[in-house]
């Protein structure tokens, strides 16, 4: 694990500490606190936090027989109505509502269609992680403003990965004062808008308008990120992109990780499709991830799972990763293509907890 170099620590939180700066984090007086979002339990005894599409797909691998083909996508709906799916309990909402208290210190302030976090890092300031699309930005901060941190209190923005949804509005944040971070192998895509950003899926006129920027930071694997009063230490997992990169947290006692495109809840994986996809790179990060330790023989055993998208685990996270690992190694084993969603899969139906 490497230590902040010098240059890092200056740019980072000792600049600012002693400064004279206002405590730009601290909760406006009588601010409301955000709410928190339902826990349900799954099958399997996990604890999540579920978003809708989640929700609506994993009870219709228990309820479609088996004999019957997965529902195209312009089809499901039907399939929900059949089932008595298409009402939404009140755990599953169709949009995580923002802002949200995940944790203590960690807020929901994004949830379509990336999910983004905002950590407290005390008086120096906020940690924003993977701010999504530039649209998102407006309501990023008027969440922001809702847990009762001022705007300006944005100090750092983390990028998992250089996909646009994740990635799109860093120059915006840049502009209004936040440090750029993200894997060094991605940062090269973020500032030249190249295709790694996936922008060629926005269309010819918006890829040619892309945003680009210098970024502040590139990180490197096993890099300490003292930010304010948090620490996160970031884990190089190329595959979904060349710089993807998670984040571990420790809070609490609890072991976090900010899993990005490269983990996410329940077999879902990041989209292995795209050309500079590489899916050997992506198994070894998976088992990185799985073998991480704090230091020689100690492991890391992961508690709660931040994803991108979807449904955020806090607990027995460890079982999130470990079902990754052997989704990709199957895949890669059988010359089958890594899906980014299981539902479809018939050995995923077949094996879901709660079939009848």
């Amino acid at each position: 694990m490497r230590t902040l170099d010098r240059r890092h620590l200056i740019t980072g939180t000792l600049a600012l500490a002693g400064a004279g700066l206002p405590a730009l984090s601290a909760p406006a007086q009588g601010a409301p606190r955000a709410p928190t979002l339902p826990v349900s339990r799954t099958e399997e005894g996990q604890s999540v936090i579920y978003d809708a599409y989640t929700w609506q797909r994993r009870e219709l691998t228990k309820k479609l027989p088996l004999g019957e083909p997965w529902p195209r996508e312009v089809d499901i709906a039907a399939a929900f109505r059949r089932f008595g799916l298409d009402q939404l309990p009140a755990f599953a909402p169709a949009a995580l509502p923002v802002p949200s208290t995940i944790l203590p210190d960690v807020y929901l302030v994004n949830s379509t269609p990336n999910l983004a976090y905002l950590v407290d890092g005390g008086p120096e300031g906020l940690i924003l992680v993977d701010p999504g699309l530039e649209t998102n930005v407006e309501a990023i901060l008027k969440a922001t403003e809702a847990l009762g941190f001022k705007r300006s209190a944005i100090r750092w923005v983390i990028n998992t990965h250089a996909h646009f949804d994740h990635s799109w509005a860093d120059a915006h944040f840049q502009k209004l004062g936040a440090r750029i971070l993200i894997g060094r192998a991605d940062a090269p895509a973020v500032e030249k808008g190249t295709q790694i950003t996936a922008k060629f899926a926005l269309g010819p006129k918006v890829s040619a308008d892309y945003p680009t920027l210098k970024v502040d930071w590139p990180v490197d694997d096993g890099e300490e990120l003292r930010l304010g009063n948090k620490m996160l230490v970031a884990i190089a997992t190329p595959g979904h992109t060349p710089g993807s990169t998670c984040y571990w947290m420790q809070l609490g006692g609890k072991n976090v990780l900010f899993g990005g495109d490269t983990l996410l809840f329940d077999y879902r994986l990041g989209a292995q499709a795209l050309a500079y996809s590489d899916n050997p790179s992506y198994l070894r990060s998976l088992h990185k991830v799985a073998r991480f330790a704090s230091s020689p023989g100690v492991p890391v055993r992961w508690d709660i799972l931040l994803p991108g998208h979807g449904t955020i685990s806090l607990d027995r996270a460890d079982m999130d990763v470990m079902k990754g690992v052997r989704q990709v190694q199957w895949d890669i084993d059988m010359g089958e293509q890594i899906k980014a969603l299981p539902f479809a899969d018939d050995d995923y139906r077949k094996l879901m907890f709660g079939r009848p």
